[in-house]
């Protein structure tokens, strides 16, 4: 009989304790969103998606007068893409943009560490730059306005060897000279 008993209060305390932990959670992420292959975290200075073949990162960070955007990419089990510094086209080699914006721009050419390296490729009968490891871009942005403003903006790339066009919308919000990551509701 006390083992009856037991049970059912030792269940009631350990959901109890996991609502507490989940609560907490909760106020420090202002967006979780689980689709079939990612997930999206969106916090103030930090949103990460999460794939199986990658895990990506956009930070702002901020030098002395100067803001950029920083994509860290994580690739996982031998995954790549190709470089947006490769020159022949590809309609899915790595790319970033705002759109058409009055109060912000991309300044000075994006900036890729490691720099990807050309190599054969027998599929494209030619060489092409891969990333096929960690790679973290940086791309300087242009402030045109000390004004309060909000832009939309995308990075996109094709997922080898899965083949997958990655589309994955970004939205900044900058008020009071201070960056901020905020749902691009798409």
């Amino acid at each position: 009989m006390n083992k009856l008993i037991i049970l059912p209060v030792l269940l009631l305390f350990i959901s109890c304790a996991t609502d507490k932990k989940q609560s907490i959670k909760t106020t420090m992420i202002a967006k979780v969103e689980t689709t079939k292959t990612k997930t999206t975290t969106i916090l103030k200075n930090v949103v990460t998606i999460t794939d199986k073949a990658y895990i990506l990162q956009f930070k702002i960070e901020k030098t002395k007068n100067k803001h950029n955007l920083v994509i860290d990419i994580k690739l996982q089990k031998g995954a790549s893409f190709i470089s947006p510094f490769e020159e022949k086209e590809f309609s899915g080699k790595f790319y970033m943009d705002l759109g058409d914006y009055t109060n912000l721009s991309f300044d000075k050419k994006i900036i890729e560490t490691p720099q990807a390296v050309a190599e054969f490729d027998g599929f494209k009968k030619g060489s092409v730059i891969w990333v096929k490891e960690n790679t973290t871009y940086i791309q300087s942005l242009n402030i045109k306005s000390d004004e309060d403003f909000e832009v939309f903006g995308r990075v996109q790339f094709t997922i080898e060897p899965r083949c997958t066009f990655e589309e994955i919308p970004f939205a900044l919000s900058y008020s009071n000279g201070v960056f901020t990551f905020i749902d691009p509701k798409c």
